[in-house]
């Protein structure tokens, strides 16, 4: 009897034991299994979603004067970043050109015309005739007209108000005719077009909004054209964007980055990418709530290099798991760190 009574006491003593010792290696468990995550508070912030292109910019007007005929470069009036007015004559070829004959047409022109003023005297005071100052007059303005042709292809002018952004010959180059000259360019406000396929065509709109930069600043442009036909040549449809470059800092020529912007929201809820994850049922992020993980499943709307932008799953305030997501399941004990 003795014998039963110490066995049962022992049974007893070690069924404590055993029920004892379990529940302290579940509590230890149970604060062990806290993974350690990083959080951030999910805020609105503004999101945009711009497109790059790289493309030339010119100026808003620009043209290259060519040669009318061959011959010798005699004078260079103007150098590159200079502001020429229309007219002024910035390439000089040598006067004594055969094909030209300006020599020639000069004198005549200035024969006829002390014969026109001449005339145009004697009719005044009546004594010459309507009919001889008439034909006197034709003469003149014929030799007029030959020696300004003659001038224009010797005496080389801007065509319009702007900067030589490019010179392209030397005084005493011999060039043919038709060789470019000089570029001259309107670059208070710069231009450039992108090249875009059809399906990417619909993404653009005037007005909007494009960025490049230079030297350290940024432009702020706009779309100004948009094409409807496409180009034959590169199966392609341009859009046109401007920038003001009162500096004149942007450069004709330059090959720089465009960037436009197709889509803004400036209360947007944003992740980064690499914090999304994808099961059977779709992209999920965790969250914690209550000390514990919660799996969030997400829908996103654009996306912008490394980031998503989220319209439905996340909340402002939500806690974010940014660090130690892997570790994760629904439910799982979690403990924030800084």
């Amino acid at each position: 009897m003795k014998n039963k009574i110490v066995i049962s006491s022992l049974l007893l003593i070690s069924l404590l034991l055993t029920y004892c010792g379990k529940e302290i290696k579940n509590e230890n468990l149970t604060e062990n299994d806290a993974i350690p995550v990083k959080i951030e508070e999910v805020k609105y912030q503004p999101f945009q979603q711009y497109v790059t292109f790289y493309s030339k910019l010119s100026g808003t007007k620009e043209a290259t004067k060519g040669a009318m005929i061959g011959g010798k470069i005699e004078k260079i009036n103007y150098p590159v970043g200079a502001y020429v007015k229309e007219k002024d004559v910035v390439v000089e070829f040598d006067t004594y050109n055969p094909a030209a004959q300006y020599e020639q047409a000069k004198a005549a022109y200035e024969n006829l015309k002390k014969n026109y003023e001449r005339m145009k005297a004697l009719l005044q005071a009546g004594e010459t005739s309507q009919a001889n100052f008439d034909a006197i007059e034709a003469q003149y303005l014929v030799a007029k007209r030959n020696y300004e042709s003659v001038r224009q292809m010797l005496f080389i002018e801007a065509p319009f108000d702007g900067t030589i952004v490019d010179i392209k010959v030397h005084p005493g180059d011999n060039v043919k005719g038709e060789a470019a000259l000089f570029t001259i360019s309107q670059t208070y406000k710069m231009r450039s077009k992108v090249w875009v396929s059809e399906k990417e065509l619909y993404q653009f709109k005037k007005g909007m909004k494009v960025i490049t930069e230079f030297n350290g600043e940024t432009f702020v442009g706009r779309i100004v054209e948009i094409s409807m036909a496409i180009d034959p040549m590169k199966q392609a449809f341009f859009v046109e964007v401007e920038f003001d470059n009162p500096k004149g800092i942007l450069k004709s020529g330059l090959t720089a980055e465009i960037k436009i912007l197709t889509y803004e929201n400036p209360k947007a809820i944003i992740i980064p990418r690499n914090l999304v994850n994808k099961d059977e049922k779709g992209l999920y992020v965790f969250v914690v709530k209550n000390d514990k993980a919660e799996k969030r499943y997400i829908t996103n709307g654009r996306e912008s290099g490394l980031y998503y932008e989220v319209t439905s799953g996340l909340n402002e305030g939500d806690k974010l798991v940014v660090k130690g997501s892997a570790q994760l399941d629904d439910g799982t004990n979690v403990k924030i760190i800084q």
